[in-house]
């Protein structure tokens, strides 16, 4: 990375806010939507290689991915330096499950730490994975973006054929306040590698502070977001 970009950056997830909303609402669909920031963001990590990272042995003998927020964060780094790297959350979960020496990954581990170990990380999918829209679900058109969002959108989607539509709404469930941004993306196959894409190539065009939600398509959200809007991406 270059200085400027170092200096830039910005992680879209927070690791103090994430754990106050946790404990003011346990309610699965608040996790849900935490989990969901989480599983979107982009960190900094030491990686000299695309499958390599530094590693940091805690006392309790633990082998973790160390992750971090921001350059203030990475600068706290006690030890030998390597390349720094952004790496999206999804890539470093996949090498902790691909590793069986690997314990988990820490956000910020020299700050107000977050530990994410193997128990969390599966919880995290379980709970994603559960998270089906609700009945109550109601889906909007919206123009509430820059104009360079949709474009960014396509640049992604050009290089995955097995996308074929995506719909950026807003979407509000009973008892919400307020509209959020909800992409829905009509695919085949897992989302698993195109949604971090995803949350990344959009990030610049969102507020500060401000997450988004992405769904891949059943039928019914299919058939939902056909009805509320005309999609911003279209495979021809």
């Amino acid at each position: 990375m270059t200085e400027y970009e170092l200096n830039e950056f910005q992680s879209e997830f927070d690791p103090v806010a994430f754990s106050q909303s946790m404990q003011e609402d346990p309610a699965p669909q608040n996790r849900a939507r935490n989990f969901a920031l989480l599983k979107t963001a982009t960190f900094l990590t030491f990686s000299s290689a695309p499958d390599r990272v530094a590693i940091l042995n805690n006392k309790d003998k633990e082998s973790l991915i160390p992750a971090f927020t921001c350059r203030e964060e990475l600068e706290k780094w006690p030890f030998q330096r390597g390349p720094i790297a952004e790496m999206t959350f999804t890539a470093m979960q996949r090498m902790v499950e691909n590793n069986a020496r690997l314990d988990g990954i820490v956000v910020d581990p020299f700050g107000k730490a977050l530990f994410l170990r193997r128990g969390h990380l599966s919880d995290m999918d379980g709970v994603l994975r559960a998270a089906t829209p609700r009945r109550e679900l109601k889906m909007k058109a919206t123009r509430d973006y820059p104009i360079g969002l949709p474009i960014a959108v396509r640049e992604l989607m050009e290089q995955h054929p097995e996308v074929y539509r995506v719909w950026l709404l807003a979407a509000r469930s009973e008892g919400d306040t307020a509209d959020r941004k909800l992409f829905v993306v009509d695919l085949d196959g897992s989302p698993d590698k195109l949604f971090p894409q995803l949350g990344q190539a959009v990030r610049l065009y969102l507020r500060e502070g401000e997450g988004v939600e992405m769904m891949k398509a059943d039928i019914n959200l299919l058939r939902a977001a056909e009805a509320a809007a005309r999609p911003i991406y279209e495979k021809k």
